[in-house]
This record gives C-alpha cells, structure tokens and sequence, in this order.
C-alpha cells in the first residue's frame, strides 16, 4: 500500500480569468468615454431648452462611471483572493510531501516487522521476547512523534519532546536574550553602588532628588564613559514604573517626542521588537529607530521588589535602515527600578512605597553629530524625561491598586 499524494488544483484558471476581465474594463472604459462625450454633446445642444433632461442625462452618466469603478473594485478583490489562494495551495502541497515522506518511512518498518516475523529464528526466552516487543514499540512511537512534530510545525508551534518547554528555556531561545541578560547584569551591580562614595562617579547636576553622574569603568583595557542619573519617584512601585517605561501603549501618552510606535515582532512575554518614528527637531534630519525592549522582575521579594527595562538598538527584516528617507539612530537604554517600603506591621499604602531609579541612555542620533554636543544634550534632557514619566506615572497608578 502506498500514499498517493495529487497535486491540488485550483477550479478555475484564475490568472486567465483576471487577464479577461481587465481586458474587458478597458472596454468598459472606452465605452464609458464615448458614452460621456455624447451625452456632452447632448446637453450642450440642450442648454436653455429642457434643464430637467440635461440633469437626467448627468444622472446616467454618472452612473456609468459608477458601474465602472465598481467593475475595477471587483477585479482587484479577485486579484488579492488570487494571490492568497496560491499561497495557501504551496503550503498545503509542502505539508502533503513531509506526510508522504514519513509514510513511506512507516511503510518500510512495517515491511521490516511482517519479514521479520515470517521469518523462522532461533527461540527466544521470555525476557529476550518482550525486549524484542519493547523496542518494536519505540520504534513505532518514535515515528508517531516524527509525525506529530511536523503537524506542530504546519500550525505555527514549537513543542518539546513529550511536554512544552519551560518558561524560562522558552525565554533562552530568542535571539535577544544574551545581550539582554548581560546589560542586566551590568546596571544591577551600577545599582549598588553608592556614587556619593565611589571615586569613579562624577557628580555632574542635581536638579531636587534628580542627580546626573559620569561614570568611568574600565573593561578589557577599553574606558567606558557614560551618563547615569539616579531619582526617587513617590508612591509608586518598581512594577508600576517599568511598565509605564516597556509599554508602547502608555509611551506614546506620555513621550510626545514620538511620532509613532510599532510592534515589529515579540520575542517572548516581557520582550518584543519595536520601529519608532521620532518628531522632526527642525533643521535636522527626521529620526526613526529599531530596538527590542525587554522587561524582567529581578527581585521578587514583596513589597522589596526590583525591575529592569532594557531597550537595545537590533535589526530587523522588515523595516530595513534608511527606509522612507529616516537617519537611523541607534540605542542602548537602561531603566533599574526598586521599590522602598519600610513599612512592615501592615498592609502599605501609596504614602508608604517609592520608587528607586537608575537610569542610562547611550544614544547615538545618526548622520553626523559631534559627541560632546551629544553628551550636552544628553545631560540636559535626562532629568526632563525623568520628570516626565515620573508625574505620569504616579498620575497613572494613583487610583489603582498597589501593583510590585
């Protein structure tokens, strides 16, 4: 017995059957055009005579062109149907040759099993028989799995052998996840440092609980030099905060530099990648920026609790650098979030909690800017933009229940 697998067809030659149509509303067209210069021609000849026959004349002519725009909106739905079809018809003929393949295969341990079985052998003992029985079984099972993994992979799903991965092995396979866990392990030890003690933290401005630092590290023989601002925020928590800074939804209520933030792909739960649209700063050149934005709950303790938001500059297939005319910018951003709550006799309220942050961002706009200019920038800006998510979020959370 074998698997015969036939080509899938579709009922009608669509490709010719759209070629005739667009034939015939290019007749259309021309008759609509001479249909259009007689009735001209006719109310032309009827000025002053009979106003009501000109406007009925205008009436079908109207409806003509009517007829033939809705003949043009009919074809092209045809066209897209077309092209949706055909895609599907190869995705099918793909997953009829992977299940063929595999029959086959089943075909031949089956064939293998009846030989052998016909077959007169030596005698067995018990054990040695239920282990020949065992591995026939495996055997069998294995393929079944074989089978079953391909119409996993037909729907779109990625499974594990027997059970679903873990939530954390799940989170390791995105491509992202490396680079992000290494700049988390980086800002996590910046977070417990005390810059008002550690030389290599150079206070630069302070603007009430908001402090600007540069920060100089060496690593592998490279000085590292970066911006790195520190703030308290009231009444909220490190959860409450990393979510008003990951979401895309809440960014666009209250960075008003953006112009517009799309989800490209996610990665995972908390990580995604996003193209960003920045406003035009009048006379430079308009800005837009591909990142993955990744969120994760480092100290779980409650109400001691501790986020990080990681945003990176990556690439991605579908929004290629300089697409629409854009200079590319390029990211990495850091926002470390702890939450402080001395109250422990009882259940905190809003006047009990705040919000400990650390935050960096390295920016590099595109097309030519000195770096000192951006430095200047950089360190003006930062504690504009903490002041502005700051007063968002505690106006965000203010009403609603205490979230870690």
């Amino acid at each position: 017995m074998t698997l015969q697998i036939a080509d899938v067809k579709l009922p009608v030659d669509l490709n010719r059957t759209v070629s005739d149509l667009n034939i015939k509303l290019e007749e259309l067209e021309s008759f609509k055009d001479s249909l259009s210069r007689q009735l001209a021609d006719i109310r032309s000849k009827l000025v002053g005579e009979d106003q009501q026959l000109g406007q009925q004349l205008a009436t079908v002519q109207a409806t003509v062109t009517g007829i033939v725009a809705t003949t043009a909106n009919c074809i092209d739905m045809m066209q897209d149907r077309e092209h949706f079809l055909h895609d599907k018809l190869a995705a099918e003929r793909e997953k009829y040759r992977n299940l063929e393949i595999l029959y086959q295969a089943t075909n031949r341990e089956n064939s293998e099993l009846i030989e052998n079985s016909t077959q007169q052998g030596p005698h067995l003992h018990e054990d040695q028989f239920f282990d020949a029985i065992e591995e026939t079984l495996d055997k069998m099972e294995n393929l079944e799995e074989q089978l079953r993994q391909v119409e996993v992979k037909e729907n779109g799903v990625v499974a594990s052998e027997g059970e679903e991965a873990s939530e954390e092995a799940a989170k390791q396979q995105h491509r992202m996840y490396k680079q992000m866990q290494d700049l988390i392990t980086k800002y996590v030890a910046l977070s417990k440092q005390d810059p008002e003690q550690d030389s290599s933290w150079q206070p630069l401005s302070k603007d009430g609980v908001t402090k600007i630092y540069r920060k100089e590290e060496e690593q592998n023989n490279v000085l590292l030099d970066y911006l790195v601002a520190t703030t308290v925020v009231e009444g909220v928590t490190a959860g409450e905060m990393a979510e008003v800074f990951h979401s895309g939804e809440l960014k666009l209520k209250w960075d008003h530099t953006i112009e517009a933030d799309k989800r490209l792909e996610e990665l995972d739960e908390h990580c995604a990648v996003y193209h960003q649209i920045l406003k035009r700063v009048w006379p430079t050149a308009q800005r837009d920026v591909v990142y993955a934005s990744h969120k994760q709950q480092l100290e779980t303790q409650t109400p001691n609790s501790s986020w990080i938001v990681c945003n990176v500059s990556c690439d991605h297939p579908t929004t290629p650098e300089g697409i629409s005319g854009y200079t590319r910018a390029t990211i990495e951003v850091v926002l470390f979030c702890q939450t402080v709550c001395e109250k422990t006799d009882s259940a905190p309220t809003r006047a009990d909690i705040r919000c400990k942050i650390v935050y960096s961002a390295s920016v590099n706009p595109g097309g030519w800017a000195p770096s000192a200019a951006v430095r200047a920038v950089s360190q003006r800006e930062y504690p504009k933009f903490l002041k502005k998510i700051s007063a968002f979020a505690i106006d965000h959370v203010k009403k609603s229940e205490i979230r870690y």
